[in-house]
Formats: C-alpha cells, sequence, structure tokens
C-alpha cells in the first residue's frame, strides 16, 4: 500500500522523526534497552490520543508545521509518546493533504495529559482537537516478524469498554484469542487494564490495533473475540492508517 505525501508537514513530520529513529537504532546495538527504576516513565499510565482537525486554513498548519513535528519529536525522544500512526488516506476528517496523527502518550494522569496535550501548538492554535483514551499497561506491542511475512496492510485503532464483569474462564479465552491473533500479525500494540475490566466501570478497559484491509474485515476481527460474542464488552473502531514508528531506541 503506498502512502505520498504532498504536503510540507507530512514531509517534516515523517522525515524528521525517522532519521531520530536511525539514530536510535545505532544506539541500540551498544545499548541496553531495558528501563531503569530511575526512568521518569515508571509508574505512569497509557492513554491512547485520536486527533480531529478543527482548522479548514491549510496555510495556519503549513506555517506550523515544523513546530508541529519538533513538539512531538521531543515527546517520542523522552519517551512519552509511543505508537504512533499515521493516515494519509482518511476517508473521514480529512484536510486537503495532510495526513491524520494517532499515538499513545504516558502521564501520571488523564489531568496531566490533558496539560502536556493543551500545550502543543497544534491546539493552542486552534488547529486539531484530541480525544483521550485511558488505557492501562502495553502488554503485546507489534510483531514484526510476523508482519514483514503477511505484508502491511491498514491498522485500525480498537477502543474497548467492559460493560459486565467476565468469569475468570472467560477472561482466559480472551486472552489466548489475542494471543493467536497477535501471532498472525492481526492485532498489535494492545494495552490492557485488568482492574477497568474487573470492575466492570464502563470506562476503557483495553485497546489494540486491527490490521485488515477494510473496515468490514477488521470488525469482524474485533467480533470474533469471546468478549464481544458473550456481550461482555463493546468497542469503537476508526482507521489510522499504517504504523509509523513505536518506542524511541526500538526498531
Amino acid at each position: 500500500m503506498k502512502h505520498i505525501f504532498f504536503c510540507l508537514v507530512a514531509s517534516l513530520l515523517i522525515i524528521g522523526c525517522n532519521s531520530d529513529k536511525k539514530e536510535a537504532n545505532k544506539k541500540n546495538k551498544v545499548k541496553s534497552e531495558k528501563t531503569t527504576s530511575s526512568s521518569p516513565i515508571i509508574g505512569k499510565k497509557n492513554y491512547a490520543v485520536v486527533w480531529n482537525w478543527v482548522t479548514k486554513n491549510e496555510d495556519l498548519v503549513t506555517s506550523n508545521a515544523a513546530k508541529i513535528s519538533n513538539e512531538l519529536n521531543a515527546l517520542w525522544q523522552k519517551g512519552i509518546v509511543e505508537n504512533a500512526y499515521y493516515n494519509s488516506d482518511s476517508k473521514v476528517d480529512k484536510l486537503s493533504n495532510f495526513p491524520n496523527i494517532s499515538f499513545s502518550i504516558k502521564a501520571n494522569s488523564y489531568k496531566s495529559a490533558e496539560v502536556l496535550l493543551n500545550n502543543l501548538t497544534v491546539v493552542k492554535k486552534g488547529i486539531a482537537v484530541y480525544k483521550l483514551y485511558p488505557i492501562g499497561t502495553l502488554w503485546l506491542a507489534r510483531n514484526n516478524d510476523i508482519i514483514q511475512k503477511i505484508g502491511i496492510k491498514k491498522s485500525f485503532v480498537t477502543v474497548w469498554t467492559t460493560t459486565k464483569k467476565p468469569s475468570q474462564k472467560l477472561t482466559q479465552e480472551q486472552n489466548d484469542t489475542v494471543l493467536k491473533l497477535w501471532n498472525t500479525g492481526k492485532v498489535e500494540n494492545i494495552y490492557f487494564d485488568i482492574q477497568g475490566t474487573q470492575k466492570a466501570n464502563n470506562k476503557t478497559d483495553f485497546v489494540f490495533y486491527t490490521n485488515a484491509n477494510t473496515l468490514s474485515e477488521a470488525k469482524a476481527i474485533c467480533e470474533s473475540l469471546p468478549f464481544f460474542k458473550e456481550k461482555i464488552a463493546t468497542y469503537k473502531i476508526r482507521e489510522v492508517g499504517v504504523f509509523w514508528m513505536g518506542k524511541y531506541g526500538q526498531k
């Protein structure tokens, strides 16, 4: 699947961050990727961030592209932003040829995540607004080996909410099914909040990205899960394009 960037902001975002990815991968060969106990990231929570354009002013986006890129790149290098996706061919919420971006962010709390995002140029200048979903802990990242074999497909973010407390048996069935989907490259970057699931508190309990050619195919994957079949959980789904970058310092 080919994605062509026609605009300055896309070029700055992709080229700027990819050059840092290459440098980080070089450092990876001589430095362990394990996080130390002194890391400020430990203990922080994960939140999925999905953006929507609010401006129709293309010049406003272009004139702020460099600053937007630098701010996102800085958060990624600090380990605050991870698992970013871009969609250069969105069928909804489209602004000219600018790509739509989504990612995960680490913060001490929902409020502190809002503070981080509200300080970004893209928010302060009224370019885009975001929706923030608490998503727990990263369980399974991206199965690069299998995805390279099957080829890159479109990715869809799925945000799940449990409405009933599942039994231990059903939870095990759910985990086994998700693991099988991950092993075949159909899902990736799975975040899971076990406390939320057990409390059935109508909050976001897990999030994962589904890889599929079409929306209907992505929905079929989601609806194959035991939680959905047993009406334990509901989900929202949105196309996010293709995987862009994971954690800083990792391939």
